[in-house]
Formats: structure tokens, C-alpha cells, sequence
């Protein structure tokens, strides 16, 4: 039966499902799906559609074959991490760029103004100058100004999404004292230079989840999977084999 998604699939061998975070679609893994990756493993690369993280990680088990590794990247991180949560004896592992979750139950994925920040800019001055903000807020002045302008405008037409996406976030909870029954093997990665507050949230989940290793790129911000692909497909590779794919 179709998911209804648009998917793309690259690659022959085990399947890696890669899970694009907010503000952009599956071209976020442009580079993986023609890169050195493509050459050990079958990538499956889709664009998300709106929902709960609950709803959401349904849809990627559905596209993820038994035995798979599933990719995060941001927003997709937390789904993957829902994703093993609910179908984690189907997933040989999972690889988690810097989920933007709060670093324990009580802390919101964003502070309690952010969407009535976000409301009053698309009333104000439009979708696009929201969305604006959500990019600058999340990526820094640093990288944002070094999206290319065709790019930066394709994500600020997305205001509609990131806003859903966002109210997802802040709806959800990472029950952290549940994660320890997750046996699941992750690789969690970070950017060295990504904003300060994702962080903790790595060190949160690496302190939970019982089977889970950390690695940070040097000289890669939140984008890092473009940003240092090299670096990123060597720790997917890796992980990839230790968790028993070949």
C-alpha cells in the first residue's frame, strides 16, 4: 500500500532511512543520496507530512524495512527517537543529529514565547520573515547567511511547516527515566559549532539510553550532515556495521 509520501530511494544494500528535519524536504540528504553512502547501503529519503511526533514515527516504521537503521536529522531525530520507542525490536539502530528536545521532561523544546513570537511575524510581516526567525534562531546568524539565497527562500516558504512542526515539538515529551527499556543501539552526533543549547540534550540522552555512543564534528554546525558529509558518512558507516549491517 503507498504511504502517500513522496520518497526517493538511492543505493543498493541495508536500508538507511533518512528523516529531514524542519524547513526543507528530503533534498536535505541531496549529498548522501549521491554521495559514497549510496555505495554500501539503500537510502530512502521522504518528505514528511504534518502531525503529531507520535503520527510521524509511524510513518517512517511504515517506509523503514525490518532490520534498518533510521536517520534523524533535527525534527527527525525526535521522530527516530519515537520511532524506536514504539518499533525499536524491528530497528537494528538508529543515528540522531542533535534532536531539539528539551534536556529533561520539564524543559519545552522551545521557550513558552516562541510561537506567539512566530504569530506575531506572520501577522506582522509575513510567513517568510517567520520562518526567518525560526531558521536564525536555530541554525545562528553565522550559517543561516551562508544558505545559499535559493535555498534560504525555498525554507522560508515552509512557514507553514515549521510552525506545525514546532507545536509538535513543544507538545511532546521525552519521558527520559522511559528510555532505559530502548536496548536499541544509537549514534548520537553534534556539531561543535552549533548553538549551545543542543548540547545538554545530546549529554541528557547519552546519560538514559543504555546502549549509545557520541560523537561531535569539529567545524560543523546543525546542518552538519552538508556542513562535513565526509566526517558524517564515516560515523554512519561505522555504526552501521557495528550494529550488524552489511
Amino acid at each position: 500500500m503507498s504511504s502517500g509520501l513522496h520518497v526517493v530511494r538511492a543505493g543498493v544494500g541495508p536500508p538507511l532511512l533518512l528523516i529531514h528535519g524542519s524547513a526543507t524536504d528530503h533534498t536535505a540528504w541531496s549529498i548522501q543520496l549521491a554521495g559514497p553512502l549510496r555505495e554500501r547501503f539503500t537510502l530512502i529519503a521522504y518528505d514528511r507530512s504534518a502531525g503529531s511526533i507520535a503520527e510521524q514515527a509511524e510513518a517512517a516504521a511504515n517506509l523503514l524495512p525490518d532490520g534498518g537503521v533510521v536517520v534523524g536529522s533535527s525534527f527527525g531525530a525526535v521522530v527516530a527517537l519515537e520511532v524506536l520507542r514504539r518499533h525499536g525490536a524491528r530497528v537494528a539502530g538508529a543515528v540522531m543529529i542533535e534532536p531539539p528536545m528539551g534536556a529533561s521532561d520539564d524543559a519545552p523544546a522551545a521557550p513558552a514565547a516562541f510561537l506567539g513570537q512566530f504569530d506575531h511575524l506572520v501577522a506582522t510581516a509575513g510567513g517568510p520573515a517567520a520562518a526567518e526567525f525560526f531558521l536564525r534562531t536555530v541554525l545562528g546568524d553565522t550559517l543561516y547567511d551562508r544558505i545559499p539565497a535559493a535555498f534560504q527562500e525555498r525554507s522560508k516558504a515552509r512557514w507553514a511547516e515549521i510552525r506545525s512542526d514546532s507545536e509538535a515539538l513543544i507538545a511532546y515529551r521525552p519521558r527520559y527515566a522511559e528510555l532505559a527499556a530502548i536496548t536499541t543501539p544509537v549514534q548520537l552526533i553534534g556539531g561543535a559549532r552549533s548553538a549551545p543549547y543542543f548540547r545538554p540534550t545530546l549529554d541528557a540522552l547519552r546519560a538514559a539510553l543504555p546502549d549509545v555512543r557520541l560523537e561531535i564534528i569539529p567545524a560543523a554546525g546543525h546542518m552538519l550532515q552538508a556542513e562535513a558529509h565526509r566526517a558524517f558518512a564515516e560515523i554512519v558507516t561505522r555504526f552501521a556495521t557495528e550494529v550488524g549491517l552489511h
